[in-house]
């Protein structure tokens, strides 16, 4: 019996099915195609499910530790090293604008990422920092950006190659001055908690902390690890919270304060945003900024 001119022909279906499948395959390969291209590129705002992940290696990254006031190369980079365990340590580098013909060193600057960001994609935020050193709160410093496969604890691996891996390989590579005494430390988010757990951890191991809304540990009990360390050498480690995460960074302060430890703190009416808290401390007149600095050279 003949369909209906109202029913769906089969034969017209199957051809229109067909053609779909093939349209969808040549896209799927069309964006697998401009993906690998943006890699190759080294392009950093590639996503994955939208979330940006950081691009490959430079080729030949700049920076190197000597300087004939000549040569020149990039101001900032995405790069790696290779760990003690072998695997690969990605991290980026700001370098100050005078860092090719100054020829002189500079104090190191470390900033920690949060979760779900690297550290190609918080090497910019990070830099809205050097607003500090144009007002001259802040002296010219190498930023550096470590990496921890946006998992953001900053703790197991993330810890070995930080501490042990990437701090001696800056110290050896670029034109920085040697030492904890010459080295400051900023974490945002899940990178605040990372930045006061190595500050705890390490107490000799930074001239300043300051650790920005941080994502702590919902068991604050334990930082209390690192207690007889913080009590024989007291670091300098400063705490901002705000709207998302200020009551997580509170416990932690009253935490050590019931241990006779006192932490600096104080919380921002403001959303979980890194530039919104560069942008405070800014109008404040970089009181963090100026006090981070203040903290450069002091005995440790």
């Amino acid at each position: 019996m003949a369909a209906s001119p109202s029913s769906p022909n089969p034969r017209r279906r199957g051809v229109v099915v067909a053609i779909a499948a093939a349209v969808a395959v040549v896209l799927v390969a069309a964006a697998a195609l401009a993906y690998r291209e943006l890699r190759q590129r080294g392009e950093d705002q590639v996503s994955v499910g939208g979330v940006p992940v950081a691009g490959p290696p430079s080729s030949s990254p700049s920076g190197s530790a000597s300087c004939d006031g000549q040569t020149s190369g990039d101001l900032r980079f995405d790069t790696e090293m290779t760990g003690a365990d072998g695997e690969a340590v990605p991290y980026s580098v700001s370098l100050p604008a005078d860092y090719y013909t100054a020829c002189k060193t500079y104090p190191v600057l470390y900033a920690l990422h949060g979760r779900d960001q690297s550290n190609a994609t918080f090497l910019p935020e990070a830099e809205r920092l050097r607003a500090a050193v144009d007002a001259g709160a802040l002296r010219d410093v190498v930023i550096v950006t470590p990496d921890s496969n946006k998992d953001g604890r900053w703790e197991g691996v993330y810890d070995t190659h930080f501490i042990d891996d990437l701090i001696p390989h800056v110290e050896q590579t670029y034109r920085v001055e040697p030492g904890a005494a010459q080295r400051l430390l900023v974490g945002w988010s899940m990178g605040g908690h990372g930045a006061f757990r190595f500050g705890v951890e390490h107490p000799d191991g930074f001239a300043a902390v300051w650790s920005v809304d941080g994502a702590m540990s919902r068991d604050p009990q334990s930082y209390l690890t690192f207690l007889p360390g913080v009590r024989a050498t007291p670091p300098q480690i400063h705490l901002t919270g705000g709207d998302l995460n200020g009551d997580r960074v509170e416990a932690v302060v009253d935490l050590f304060a019931q241990q006779g430890v006192q932490f600096p703190y104080e919380r921002e009416p403001l959303g979980h945003d890194f530039k919104l808290f560069v942008e405070a401390d800014q109008k404040a007149g970089w009181t963090q900024l100026r006090w981070l600095d203040s903290q450069l050279g002091r005995q440790l």
